[in-house]
Order: C-alpha cells, then structure tokens, then sequence
C-alpha cells in the first residue's frame, strides 16, 4: 500500500509539520489501533493458534501506538498533549460510529480510506516506521473482506464518508500537499489476492 521511502524518521526527512498534519498523521494509526483493541475482531481461524494470533496482535497495536505518537515526538510535552487530546477526540467521534456496524465492514473501510491518503500522498508508508509495519500485518488479515463484493462496496462508501467528515473537521487534507515527500519507491496498494 503506498509510497515507501527508505528509513528515514518522520521529522527528519520533511520539513516543520503543522498541527493538522501532524494530527492527519496520526488519525489512521490511531482508528486502527482502536479496532485492534475490541475484542474477538481479529480472531484466529484455527483455534489453536490462538497464542500465536494473540502476539502477532500485541505487536500490531504496538506499532499503532507508536505510529499513532511518531508525528508528535519532536514537540514539548504541552504541546503533545494537547494535539494527542486532539486525535483522541476526533478518533472517539469516528468510533462511535462504528455501534452498529461489522468489525469486517470497519476494517474494510480503514483499509479503503488509508488507501485513499496513500494514493494522494498525504501519508507516506516509511520504509521500516511503524505504521508500515503495522500496514505489512493487517493486510493478510484483511484479505478475505476482499471477497464479497457487497461489502467491498458498502466499505469504499464508508471510507468516503470517513475521508469527508475528517475534512469537513478540518484534519485530514483535501488534496496532496504535504511538503518534503518526493522520491521512494511507489508500491502497488493492491488488495490481497490480486
């Protein structure tokens, strides 16, 4: 999914971001640790590599959460706070949208909309940050949405009406224009099994 660039932190390698960048930054790593956390979402097929699941889990909110901080880490605490409070708001009001609403069709519509931003470059997939190895993992795990095209369907629509919430609020940009991104290497934001 996405442009990858070679190992380079997030604040080295683009110029200062300003507070809605470093939230549109934030946001995706942010919704999809969310769903991590609800339970049974990302159960094993095979009970009993229900151990193994369980890990590989733990280490994918890990990177979430890291992914989720990266874009606030050169800033003083103050400030961190109070753009973190920010995401924290702006994701709890995205969340409680998902009530009614299959953790498939979720995760479908975060694939979709991380998607979107990949494909206008207002988030760039580092390569080796945490939110591209975070990415790396949900994919296989996303993979069998892809099958029914209904859903496929319905999830592109909610992924569309996500991206326009979060630009009505004013976090998510309309178009690319995200300074400092040129070069890497563009990697085919393909679906699983395609």
């Amino acid at each position: 999914m996405g442009r990858y660039v070679d190992h380079q932190p997030l604040h080295a390698a683009m110029p200062s971001l300003s507070d809605r960048q470093r939230i549109e930054l934030a946001i995706p790593a942010y919704l999809l640790c969310a769903l991590t956390a609800a339970p049974s979402v990302f159960a094993p097929a095979d009970p009993d590599q229900a151990a193994r699941a369980e890990a590989d889990i733990a280490a994918l909110r890990a990177d979430l959460q890291a992914a989720c901080l990266e874009p606030f880490s050169d800033l003083v605490a103050k400030k961190q706070h109070a753009l973190l409070r920010r995401v924290e708001r702006i994701g709890k009001g995205v969340i409680t949208g998902w009530e009614n609403r299959s953790a498939l069709s979720v995760m479908l519509t975060l694939w979709y909309f991380l998607k979107d931003l990949t494909d206008r470059e207002v988030l760039i997939l580092w390569q080796g940050s945490a939110m591209e190895r975070a990415t790396s993992r949900l994919l296989p795990m996303f993979a069998h949405g892809f099958d029914e095209q209904k859903r496929d369907a319905a999830a592109q629509e909610h992924a569309r009406q996500l991206l326009a919430r979060l630009q009505a609020e004013g976090c998510i940009a309309e178009k690319r224009g995200r300074p400092g991104f040129g070069g890497g290497v563009q990697t085919a934001p393909a679906r699983p099994g395609r």
